[in-house]
């Protein structure tokens, strides 16, 4: 299988696994009940367009760009997004561009990182994507909670809201990272072979993968002439030349 279509099963199952078992809750605390709510409504659509602006924007003006100190030939590993705290609200994850990372292997599903990796040149806490499909979650900032609401990380639903909201968010970046790959905007980074986007809140040890880029499955995917093109265009060729096609296709 297709290992981005991998990374959207696993997201997608996950997002599976929190609605049920958030449906499953049968006295659901009242501040759950309005997240869920929020979250139904929220325009992940919109969403969408905003970091697509964002991605090319930085990809231009940073992520590539020698006037910010990027050495184009340094290769890369991976761009990881990292956030911190989300309980607030217009949350960005900063990007840094990994030029280094001893055990690296292909992900598809959420995976332990390790520490022994490093950044290129430069690219560490660029500007790089809003997350701001949590700013509902503000309302779970204790400074924002009711008295009745002091352990609310106790209480049946509160990790699965909060999936709910994560998930969702990963799979719109996975979207929109995967159409702007298939139209090539991201060929101008300097990738090595399974290149990743990755995401993670900083020091969770939960990093998720967004996007595998393959550079042997896009030579792979380009269209090759067909016998009929060929033989369409003999009669701009050459006699020496249209001798060696006759040889090829004796």
């Amino acid at each position: 299988m297709n290992k981005n279509k991998e990374i959207k099963q696993n997201l997608e199952r996950r997002l599976a696994e929190s609605l049920n078992s958030f449906k499953s809750i049968k006295d659901k605390e009242p501040i759950f009940e309005s997240l869920f709510t929020e979250f139904q409504s929220f325009n992940f659509e919109t969403y969408k367009k905003q970091i697509e602006q964002e991605i090319q924007k930085n990809l231009a003006e940073w992520w590539t760009n020698p006037e910010q100190g990027i050495i184009p030939t340094e290769e890369l590993f991976a761009i990881l997004f990292e956030y911190d705290y989300f309980f607030q609200k217009d949350v960005e994850a900063t990007s840094y561009g990994i030029g280094a990372w001893k055990d690296f292997k292909i992900q598809t599903d959420e995976f332990d990182m390790g520490f022994d990796y490093d950044f290129t040149t430069e690219f560490y806490a660029c500007p790089g994507i809003s997350v701001n499909f949590f700013n509902p979650l503000e309302i779970l900032d204790h400074n924002n909670l009711e008295e009745k609401y002091s352990d609310i990380e106790e209480l049946d639903g509160y990790d699965d809201i909060i999936q709910l909201f994560k998930t969702k968010g990963m799979i719109s970046i996975h979207e929109v990272l995967e159409r702007l790959d298939s139209e090539g905007i991201f060929n101008s980074l300097n990738c090595k072979e399974n290149f990743m986007f990755i995401i993670d809140e900083h020091d969770s040890g939960e990093v998720f993968p967004l996007l595998i880029k393959s550079k042997i499955e896009e030579q792979s995917s380009d269209p090759q002439p067909s016998i009929e093109n060929i033989s369409s265009n003999k009669s701009h060729i050459s006699p020496r030349q249209s001798k060696r096609w006759w040889e090829i296709w004796r």
